[in-house]
């Protein structure tokens, strides 16, 4: 049924083709691009809703007018026909009063916020809300979305078919990209559209036929058939996938895929979603019956759901699955999915009050990392009950904080059972425009009731120490000769932890923090409660500012800071610790932002006793108005990792832009992955071409792909488009 709004004159038309013009013209996305000169928006901006014009009065201007009650009127010269944001502009207009018809007979201009159409003998009947328009061309207002039918015909108010009808986004009068057909009905009060032999053609080649199909013509989700993916690579061969869309319900519906592996089979892929008022989820899986490279099956599977059983209360259930271990290897899409260690599957309940946080959750990992060891796998949880509070008491910046947690830990390799931890927390904070202090005394308790220890060890060990801090610092600032401000601001931390012997505590979640500019305050340097470090130590750092007085904006900043040892410390997670330090690594951070687009950052970590660097980091980033993007990153960590990380997303002009990636590794002194593409764009369609090579798995083996991918504005997107550079 067209809307009451749309029933006039030419409304039913002009609906009629908002519904043939939307489902098409989806709003474009916004890419990094080189400044194309088009006449207008390739799409317009995403449409409000028509307005209702059913109260608003029909205005007529003419040269002359000839009307009765009972017999057919005309207009005539320069008719101009006014309804709210509707305007509809023709050399002669009739109107019979008694059957309430309409009729142009000669060319028609009608425009509103949304549509234009000209067209020529157009006839409606109000009445029977049907009519005939002849010769129709139409587009969207404000966009180069347009098209052309050869004629219209609106039957009941509930039905129109366009024959001969074409669509484009392409503004000139010869378009490299155009879809047609021999019919389309419209049926607006299901909400879906027939298109019946629709032909696509791109630069005069057809690309798509298609005998028959529907399409929804407003915001109901329709069922059918989205378009083709294709890539290939070098050890699955070329992919083509053909994309199922299934509306189950209002609040459900799901994508399923066939796909094609040139070099191993068929694979169906899948994506399930739900949304209600209190709960959402979505289910992703991949299964192949029989892959020809191992004769085996292969599936992966992850569902995230989520819902609010209560107003304080989350729970979440995810559940990260593959069927073997090389599966991401043979069918991951980049560098991080290849090298994951182990999927982590987890059901989580969480509350949070005024003062409090509570946390019930059981977790489980699949590893699918061969060179991980039964004895090196990490535990699971079996449950975790957490509970945190942060409460002041009194008007004088006195609080008490708590933090507990009980969990089972079980892993069927080594040492299972529970344990209990558990650091009460007392403190007092004050902070002024100049400073501030933060005073805490703190009391950590750990109990454990163990399975699978040794017969001469204590399977019920318990450890306590006290946790006592003292934070402090200042604040200083200067205005500057250019304007800006300077800071300077200086902080002490002392933290005293007597030593407490832990070698027989096991080690269920426990390891070393990485060494950062925030771990000269924090009280422990391991994560985890098996461990607690003990502390007779002082942090002394120094952050400087440099401020933007006009826009607030961070112009550079410097971070600086280091560990005095008035003790060393002496627990550790190693057998044979290193000597007894005086002094942490030496930390400095510095961030620079010379010009609006141009940002620079720098990081090291400096250890005096070994004089040597431990930790290096390097990046310099470029962002332009254009599109054009760059960054260069380097990272280096003592023993681990030595690579750097160069992005470049580059306009040669207005159509065309390259684009590539190179990661390498100078400690394995080999390439992680290589991007380099080519990419086309006009005002109505784009072309992109990437070659991308990467790391696959441990064994030293690449993946080499080509990825190709034809989007036509406003239509549709045909092929498979490579990873984002910076979008990960």
């Amino acid at each position: 049924m067209i809307p009451t709004h749309c029933r006039h004159v030419l409304a039913p038309l002009a609906c009629g083709m908002l519904a043939l013009i939307l489902p098409l013209a989806a709003p474009a996305q916004t890419e990094p691009s080189g400044t194309l000169l088009c006449p207008d928006p390739v799409l317009g901006p995403m449409l409000t809703a028509t307005p209702d014009r059913s109260q608003e009065p029909v205005v007529i201007f003419a040269r002359s007018l000839d009307a009765s009650k009972t017999r057919t009127g005309i207009a005539q010269g320069d008719v101009e026909l006014f309804r709210g944001d509707q305007h509809l502009a023709t050399e002669q207009l009739f109107f019979d009063p008694v059957e309430q018809v309409v009729t142009v007979p000669g060319r028609l201009d009608y425009s509103d916020q949304q549509v234009w159409i000209r067209g020529e003998d157009a006839r409606y009947a109000f009445r029977e809300e049907s009519g005939r328009f002849e010769n129709i061309d139409y587009g969207l207002s404000g966009s180069s979305a347009n098209g052309h039918a050869q004629h219209a015909v609106l039957t009941g108010g509930h039905t129109s078919k366009l024959y001969d009808p074409d669509f484009t986004t392409c503004p000139t009068e010869q378009p490299d990209w155009e879809l047609s057909a021999s019919q389309i009905e419209l049926q607006h009060d299901e909400g879906m559209g027939v298109a019946r032999n629709a032909k696509l053609m791109f630069k005069g080649v057809p690309i798509l036929y298609a005998p028959y199909f529907t399409f929804p013509i407003d915001d109901r989700r329709k069922s059918g058939f989205l378009y083709p993916s294709l890539s290939n690579t070098n050890d699955n061969g070329i992919e083509i996938g053909v994309p199922w869309y299934w509306n189950i319900a209002p609040q459900q519906d799901a994508t399923l895929e066939p796909r094609y592996f040139t070099s191993r089979g068929s694979m169906l892929s899948g994506q399930y979603r739900f949304l209600t008022g209190s709960s959402q989820g979505q289910l992703d899986f991949d299964y192949m019956p029989d892959d020809r490279k191992t004769d085996e099956a292969r599936f992966a599977y992850r569902l995230d759901a989520q819902a609010r059983p209560l107003e304080r209360w989350r729970a979440r259930l995810l559940i990260d699955r593959v069927g073997d271990d090389r599966y991401f290897q043979d069918f991951g899409s980049s560098l991080y999915q290849t090298s994951l260690q182990y999927l982590y599957s987890s059901a989580t309940v969480t509350g949070v009050g005024q003062y409090w946080n509570a946390e019930m959750l059981v977790d489980t990992f699949q590893v699918i990392d061969e060179s991980v060891t039964p004895e090196n796998e990490p535990y699971r949880r079996l449950p975790r009950l957490a509970f945190w509070m942060d409460r002041p008491f009194g008007p004088r910046g006195m609080a008490f904080a708590l933090q507990s947690e009980v969990v089972y830990f079980d892993r069927g390799a080594g040492v299972d059972g529970a344990r209990f931890d558990l650091l009460p927390t007392l403190y007092w904070q004050r902070h002024v425009s100049w400073g501030f202090i933060k005073p805490s005394i703190g009391y950590r308790y750990t109990a454990y009731d163990l399975e699978g220890h040794a017969d001469t060890a204590d399977d019920s060990p318990t450890r306590g120490t006290s946790i006592v801090s003292l934070d402090s610092g200042l604040y200083f600032d200067r205005r500057n000769a250019d304007g800006s401000t300077q800071t300077l601001e200086p902080r002490l931390f002392y933290l005293h932890v007597p030593y407490e012997q832990q070698d027989d505590l096991p080690r269920f979640d426990t390891a070393g923090y990485t060494f950062g500019f925030s771990q000269l305050f924090n009280t422990n340097r391991f994560t985890g409660a098996d461990r607690q470090a003990d502390a007779n130590q002082l942090s002394v750092a120094i952050s400087t500012r440099n401020y933007d007085s006009a826009s607030g904006e961070v112009r550079w900043s410097l971070n600086v800071g280091q560990i005095f040892y008035f003790e060393s410390p002496e627990v550790s997670l190693l057998e044979d610790p290193t000597p007894d330090p005086d002094l942490s690594p030496f930390i400095a951070e510095f961030n620079w932002h010379p010009f609006a687009r141009i940002s620079a950052r720098t990081g090291l970590q400096w250890d005096w006793e070994e004089d040597r660097l431990d930790v290096a980091s390097l990046g310099l980033s470029y962002a332009g108005d254009d599109g054009r993007r760059a960054s260069l990153d380097y990272r280096f960590r003592r023993d681990r990792v030595d690579q750097f990380d160069l992005r470049v997303a580059w306009p040669i002009n207005n159509a065309w832009r390259v684009v590539s990636r190179v990661n390498y590794s100078f400690e394995e002194d080999d390439l992680l992955e290589f991007q380099a593409g080519l990419e086309y764009e006009s005002c109505c369609w784009a072309l992109r071409t990437v070659l991308r090579r990467y790391l696959k798995n441990r064994d030293g083996d690449f993946r080499d792909g080509i990825y190709v991918e034809l989007r036509l504005k406003g239509l549709a997107s045909i092929g498979t488009r490579s990873l984002d550079l910076f979008d990960y």
